[in-house]
């Protein structure tokens, strides 16, 4: 990739960020490059019979301490309920400020194929957006698909691993659900990718469009 300045991670939800690409995040962090995030829901999410899993509040404390510690340049929200995401040029708009704002020139967002409806939205939304975006890069967030997630495009995180993981155990309401999943799911592929390129552990990623 050419030079990389200014990057955009996005999710729809808290904890999407740091499962696709955290450590990728953190490496980029550590040389310096700008690292913004933004999420277009605040997390809270029920069961279909009405349980709360994760309340609005719980998600927005939870992720305000994962802001902290990865210590992203910006980190931004908007307020839309958790599964609750249609695509419009409203949110489209949401993702060319952003990317005018911070002269973005690297996107990280879910790969469009992901089974999640709000991946799946914000995916459709960011590519609409980022015509002159040179570098983007779609990471995988669920382990259950309905197509194969084949990467063209690996990121060393080997020192990186354990702080990402760290991340993730701080949003400890999701953790203690489907932490176990998280780690198992996140080692294997982790491992998997770094073994392809030669390196302890790495993140893969999907581009249809790269600056070189």
């Amino acid at each position: 990739m050419s030079k990389i300045n200014n990057v955009l991670a996005i999710g729809a939800h808290p904890d999407d960020i740091e499962i696709m690409c955290g450590g990728t995040l953190l490496k980029w962090l550590s040389t310096g490059i700008n690292v913004h995030t933004f999420l277009f829901t605040h997390g809270g999410w029920n069961s279909p019979e009405g349980l709360i899993i994760r309340s609005k509040q719980e998600a927005i404390n939870e992720n305000k301490k994962v802001i902290e510690y990865m210590n992203y340049t910006t980190a931004e929200h908007l307020d839309y309920d958790t599964l609750s995401l249609n695509y419009s040029d409203v949110l489209v708009s949401e993702i060319l400020i952003k990317i005018k704002k911070y002269n973005i020139d690297t996107i990280i967002f879910p790969w469009i194929k992901d089974t999640n409806h709000d991946h799946e939205v914000v995916s459709r939304v960011v590519s609409a957006a980022s015509r002159r975006v040179p570098n983007l890069l779609m990471g995988q967030i669920n382990y259950y698909m309905n197509d194969h997630f084949t990467p063209n495009v690996y990121i060393d995180i080997s020192d990186e691993w354990n702080k990402k993981i760290d991340s993730l155990k701080l949003f400890s309401s999701q953790w203690a659900r489907s932490g176990k999943d998280w780690a198992e799911f996140l080692d294997i592929t982790s491992r998997y990718y770094g073994k392809i390129i030669g390196v302890k552990r790495a993140e893969g990623f999907i581009t249809t469009k790269i600056k070189i």
